[in-house]
């Protein structure tokens, strides 16, 4: 664990330095709408993993789908903003059966680059509501997330993020059905600040 961290927090403090001064301020607030594509990277369930999409032996045995989310922010400092967000996903299984994932996250950013051209650095923890066929189901959600916003004005900006998002199905009364789907989300974004 300390491998990790300590190279993580060596960047970040890196990062913080590259702009010499904070745009943002305690209290500044960031709008964000984002739509793009979501792809199935792994499902593993009962010791089996498959990759990537596709209907073969070792595919998830779904297809590229869709993804948009609605998020709001408020900053706590001048480099780390609080929030929430509210999303819906979709893809199609090998059946045809629409398979969609409407996460709901508790979201953490980092921007250490900031003014006209912003690197947003997310996590995000939270509920994710999985329907499939006639199942449904809450479970949790994580995701973590890289984007580059441009500003063409002070209030406006455009923005292109990739990210993680990682839905463990969980069960208590039948553990062979336990599992765990990750998605890669890549979204273009408009984004408003005050």
């Amino acid at each position: 664990m300390k491998r990790i961290l300590i190279p993580l927090m060596l960047f970040l403090s890196v990062l913080s330095g590259v702009g010499a001064a904070s745009y943002y301020d305690t209290g500044s607030q960031i709008f964000t709408i984002t739509a793009g594509v979501t792809t199935p990277m792994s499902f593993t369930s009962n010791g089996e993993t498959m990759f990537w999409p596709g209907n073969g032996d070792n595919q998830t045995h779904h297809t590229i789908g869709g993804i948009g989310a609605l998020s709001y922010q408020i900053f706590v400092t001048p480099y780390l903003a609080i929030g929430g967000e509210l999303g819906y996903q979709f893809d199609f299984s090998r059946s045809g059966d629409v398979s969609t994932n409407v996460p709901i996250t508790a979201k953490l950013t980092y921007v250490p680059l900031q003014g006209d051209f912003e690197i947003p650095l997310s996590l995000g923890v939270g509920i994710d509501y999985i329907s499939y066929d006639s199942y449904s189901k809450i479970t949790l959600g994580l995701t973590a997330e890289v984007g580059f916003r441009y500003f063409f004005t002070d209030s406006w900006g455009v923005g292109i993020n990739a990210g993680l998002l990682v839905v463990p199905e969980l069960y208590f009364d039948d553990t062979s059905k336990i599992g765990v789907m990750t998605y890669i989300p890549t979204t273009l974004s408009v984004t408003y600040r005050h």
